[in-house]
């Protein structure tokens, strides 16, 4: 019910919105967004979008097990039933915080003393909530003429007389049939004296289905027969009206009879606490352990793609993310599968540290943002990882999956993106972190408490959302070993605080390029601990490795990254020095002093011999051959040494020419020379035409950084845009009533409701509540009309109605109806037009079974 009265007759759903607080019809804006999207005019519209289908059935989405069964014993007691009598229904007292939640999410509505559902949420309900069956007058809606009048003398009805055919066909005889049956079984106490007479067998049968749901299939439900020649149990409950056939092989039992055969529990078993769940004893000291591994593991996943990347920027297909080539050769890279390699850039691109270039030629590089991040500690790197992860619209689990089209989907493309991914993670994560402590609960007990905190989300994204989040999760480090972490708990923790606020709900898509710090600093202070202190040391050892006994801090590691190459990474790492790592730092610009002067102070036991050989070889060998444009020229002092070069057969594809004793020239430019030397075992430099050195260090890429809203200022504007609709909604509604009150056009004094969301919902009330409205509406030719009809559905943009007038049924489509009032408002006060009051048939309009094309 919107727009239509309260059964009080005083209060309606608009009426009730207008005296609501502003904390809450604004926590009613955030929690429901589209309701002001755009802002509606006055109370009457948003009480109309209150129950738009769409918006109804998201919010109910959002709740769980506990919360639907409550809403769904709402639609099964009367409008306007009172707390204590819902929770007498029910049979817990949990049933107030439920009754909270479904009033700000706009599901319900009025005080305690008289709750009622929105409309809408009764349609989508469904007629047969909490496995009861319908209401008895519905169930025998099907039924003929000799079929009630049979069922009528088994339950003591007297038979009624043969009358003369009715001009609506025995319609009004019929319904009043129904209705005496149903009068009958209003009664608990006769109800229940009909079910002691009933045999075991037929007992135990209704039991069965009182369980719920409440249909049963059989053979015999077409087969209504006297009660002294029923033999089987489905015949004796047939006959005694207990069960309803309602076609040739369904039968139902009645909601009444439900209620009735479930005694003291007549909403059955309900579920308002969420299961409990199973799981495997890992550890929490073990978890938290693998959850610090992991941890730094995909920190450093993230620094490596990177830098290739900044080094060797990455083109994206022409329809945009990686190609299959370039994952394959992240995956190689970083040593690992490519689904993991997916994740690992997908969660580079959520924290903002990569993005593609602008302009025409674009491809992927990291961000300034990345120049920043690669200099703090693991643990802050990390909590900025974990925090973009949470916020991003995209599920990195579909990468390889196949698209509606057939196309394998790309990182890093728009096809991973899907707006409810956040959210959805979120809900996992609180989940896995529901388990106790050192407890990794099992997938079955994960999906029995997803479910049932949202018993109505289901599909393929719920579940990949499912088994994805789970998989990242420990990846990520928020779970070890399946169970929840200290991390992964405090994460949980945030969510659960951060989802009573729908200003600031952490499914927000938008973050900052930084990120949110309040998060991120408490992640870090939480990882912190978990990981080994960094050290500034190394072990140098005689076989040219160096061990790093625990994380080098990030300077350190960067200069040893310059001078030695990664060979395995672990609780420990270790790098091995070479002649090719070394002239990676010769060429940055480090001498062989420096070199020793950096590993002397790292090193714990001085550097051995054969390291220091090693760096004074290739120090001297460095720089001795020099290349510049000639196309290029090789110049060296050393006439031996150039000899070799010019003789080498690893040379000879190189074309070089000598020219003079000391100088030898090629066709080929400086940097494809200088390759071609690198490779055959040689250590020149380039040099610029005055003869300078030119340190050939790689070039970095970067891309600006996309300014994103921060969580708080999103939150802010959020806040700030819902107040600014309520004061919208306020001012327009003053003006509304002040219209009203003063007298306005025709169809206000006549009481016709003329706006389009609100006919539309004050038809899907009367065709709820069989209720008669008197509908304006333009036929054909134009000609405005009003009618008198008894709405059965809307659907479809049509509009099916029996016409008292022409005792008919007729159709109108909806797009022609002008305005629609309460039949008894319309009348009030005035007498009929003429045109109702016209004899049946006097228009071509008023013939039985026509179909109003209009």
């Amino acid at each position: 019910m919107l727009a239509e009265e309260a059964h009080d007759g005083s209060v309606t759903l608009a009426d009730w919105l207008r005296m609501q607080p502003d904390e809450a019809v604004i926590r009613l804006f955030l929690l429901r967004p589209d309701l002001a999207t755009p802002p509606p005019p006055d109370f009457d519209v948003l009480a109309a979008r209150l129950e738009v289908r769409v918006s109804v059935a998201r919010a109910m989405e959002r709740l769980d097990t506990g919360t639907s069964e409550v809403l769904e014993a709402l639609t099964i007691l009367p409008a306007g039933v009172s707390l204590e009598r819902l929770a007498a229904f029910c049979g817990h007292a949990a049933v107030a915080g439920a009754v909270r939640r479904l009033r700000e999410l706009g599901l319900v509505w009025g005080d305690d003393a008289a709750v009622r559902v929105v409309g809408m949420a009764i349609d989508l309900v469904g007629v047969r909530p909490l496995g009861l069956g319908r209401p008895v007058r519905e169930c025998l809606s099907a039924y003929r003429q000799f079929q009630l009048t049979r069922l009528a003398e088994a339950v003591g009805l007297p038979t009624p007389r043969q009358a003369e055919p009715a001009l609506d066909g025995g319609l009004g005889a019929r319904a009043e049939l129904v209705d005496a049956i149903g009068t009958l079984f209003d009664d608990p106490d006769r109800v229940r004296g009909w079910l002691g007479e009933c045999s075991p067998r037929a007992r135990e049968l209704l039991d069965r289905l009182a369980v719920g749901p409440a249909l049963g299939t059989t053979a015999e439900a077409g087969r209504l027969l006297s009660l002294d020649v029923a033999r089987s149990p489905i015949e004796e409950l047939l006959a005694r009206g207990l069960v309803v056939g309602i076609d040739d092989e369904t039968v139902e039992l009645p909601r009444e009879v439900g209620r009735a055969v479930r005694g003291d529990r007549p909403a059955g078993r309900l579920h308002p606490d969420p299961p409990p769940g199973a799981g495997t004893v890992v550890g929490e000291a073990s978890a938290d352990s693998a959850a610090a591994l992991a941890a730094d593991t995909v920190v450093r996943w993230v620094t490596t793609v990177l830098d290739a990347w900044g080094t060797t920027p990455v083109t994206p297909l022409r329809t945009g993310g990686l190609s299959v080539r370039d994952l394959r050769a992240v995956a190689r890279l970083i040593d690992t599968d490519e689904r993991v390699a997916a994740f690992v850039v997908e969660l580079a691109a959520a924290a903002g540290l990569v993005d593609a270039t602008a302009g025409v030629d674009v491809q992927f590089v990291p961000t300034a943002a990345y120049d920043r991040w690669s200099t703090e500690l693991v643990a802050a790197r990390w909590a900025l990882l974990a925090e973009g992860w949470l916020r991003a619209p995209t599920a990195a689990w579909l990468v390889g999956e196949r698209d509606e089209r057939g196309r394998q989907i790309a990182a890093m493309s728009l096809d991973v993106r899907r707006s409810a991914a956040p959210e959805l993670r979120a809900e996992v994560v609180c989940a896995l972190a529901a388990a106790p402590p050192g407890v990794a609960p099992d997938a079955s007990s994960l999906r029995a408490l997803l479910s049932w905190r949202a018993p109505q989300r289901s599909g393929t994204l719920l579940a990949g959302m499912i088994d994805g989040t789970v998989a990242e999760a420990e990846l990520l480090g928020l779970t070890g070993r399946g169970a929840p972490t200290s991390v992964g708990r405090l994460l949980a923790a945030r969510l659960a605080q951060e989802s009573a606020d729908p200003a600031r709900s952490m499914a927000l898509p938008g973050r900052p390029s930084r990120g949110d710090a309040a998060l991120c600093g408490q992640l870090a202070d939480a990882l912190t601990p978990l990981l080994p202190e960094p050290v500034e040391e190394l072990l140098l050892q005689a076989d040219l490795t160096a061990v790093a006994p625990g994380p080098l801090v990030p300077q350190a590691a960067a200069r040893v990254a310059q001078m030695a190459d990664v060979e395995s990474t672990g609780a420990a790492t270790v790098y091995r020095f070479s002649e090719g790592s070394l002239r990676r730092a010769l060429d940055a610009g480090l001498t062989a002093e420096d070199i020793h002067a950096e590993l002397g102070r790292l090193g714990r036991t001085g550097i051995p011999q054969a390291l220091t050989y090693l760096i004074d070889d290739t120090a001297r060998r460095h720089g001795r051959l020099r290349a510049g444009p000639a196309s290029s020229y090789l110049r060296c002092d050393d006439t031996a040494l150039l000899a070799e070069v010019v003789a080498s057969r690893r040379t000879q594809t190189l074309g070089l020419r000598r020219i003079a004793p000391t100088i030898v020239i090629s066709s080929l430019p400086p940097a494809e020379m200088l390759a071609g030397l690198r490779e055959a075992g040689y250590s020149p430099v380039a040099e610029a035409p005055d003869g300078r050195v030119l340190l050939s260090r790689p070039p970095v890429h970067r891309t600006p950084a996309r300014a994103r809203p921060g969580s708080v200022e999103v939150a802010d504007t959020r806040l700030a845009q819902a107040r600014d609709v309520l004061r919208l909604v306020r001012r327009g509604d003053d003006g509304a009533r002040a219209l009203r009150v003063a007298g306005g056009p025709t169809g206000v004094e006549l009481g016709l409701t003329r706006s389009a969301p609100l006919i539309l919902v004050m038809l899907q009330g009367a065709v709820r509540e069989r209720r008669r409205v008197l509908l304006g509406y333009v036929d054909q030719q134009g000609t405005p009309r009003d009618r008198i009809v008894r709405p059965t559905s809307v659907d479809g943009g049509w509009l099916t109605a029996w016409d008292e007038l022409s005792a008919a049924p007729r159709r109108f489509a909806l797009h022609r109806v002008t305005g629609v009032a309460d039949v008894d408002n319309a009348f009030a006060g005035r007498p009929p037009t003429p045109e109702w009051s016209s004899p049946v048939g006097a228009d071509p309009a008023d013939r039985p079974d026509l179909d109003e094309s209009l």
